[in-house]
């Protein structure tokens, strides 16, 4: 009698769940462009940084190409005009204190150092808005070469579609690592913290990632609990049970 009731009590602790990847998303356009690119045959695999779909950048690396030279040119025009500056401010110091100079000789020398300095910050000025367009015009392209790291479930745009921002691109899973969800009776929360998880009766690397502490819908007298963990496989039905050891 004894071994049935610890046979009972073992089945109320058990929980059924279904194996899922730890993470899915989807990954939709962040720029506009028409598609030259679709990898299909990428779908149905794990992908480590690869790219699946590329939008026409031809404009922007063009665009980029012309920012660079005229980042160059600006830096050189740039030392040019530090020198510029630089005499001309040695050449109004020298003035300002001479006795044997107007003062509207003095006025003139200050006016035309001034002018030198204030060219000098425009063309600072220039070349920080250059570089800035630069960066943006690089971000463009790498938005518009759209790389994925995860299992790539499915790519849903096409060759020759066009792409606006927000467009759904692909479905992607992040197969790291595996979760299960059990739903766990509210007054018996407290007592699988501290236990061990046992999947398939054998003691498992799985841990309690979240416990939900609002009772779930379907299950109204029970917490969503999720564990997280490996060595399993995608889709299968576990039994998962809390035990001392």
């Amino acid at each position: 009698m004894k071994k049935i009731i610890i046979f009972i009590s073992a089945l109320l602790f058990a929980y059924d769940a279904k194996v899922v990847p730890f993470d899915e998303y989807d990954v939709k356009a962040a720029v506009s462009g028409k598609v030259i690119y679709a990898n299909k045959n990428l779908e149905a695999k794990t992908l480590k940084n690869r790219t699946i779909v590329k939008l026409d950048d031809y404009q922007e690396k063009a665009d980029i190409n012309n920012t660079i030279t005229q980042i160059d040119f600006l830096k050189q025009e740039i030392l040019n005009q530090e020198k510029t500056v630089k005499r001309k401010k040695e050449t109004y110091l020298k003035y300002k204190n001479l006795k044997t100079k107007s003062q509207i000789e003095k006025d003139l020398k200050f006016y035309d150092y001034m002018n030198s300095y204030n060219q000098l910050l425009n063309l600072k000025q220039q070349l920080s808005n250059s570089i800035s367009s630069l960066k943006k015009l690089k971000d463009i392209v790498n938005k518009k070469n759209i790389k994925i790291s995860g299992y790539l479930y499915k790519i849903y745009i096409n060759k020759g579609d066009y792409a606006t921002p927000g467009r759904l691109i692909a479905k992607v899973y992040d197969v790291s690592k595996q979760k299960l969800y059990v739903y766990v009776p509210i007054d018996k929360i407290e007592t699988i913290k501290n236990k061990k998880i046992y999947i398939n009766n054998k003691l498992s690397n799985f841990k309690i990632s979240k416990i939900w502490k609002i009772s779930d819908e379907q299950y109204i007298t029970s917490y969503k609990v999720e564990l997280t963990g490996n060595g399993l496989k995608f889709g299968d039905i576990v039994d998962v049970e809390f035990k001392k050891e």
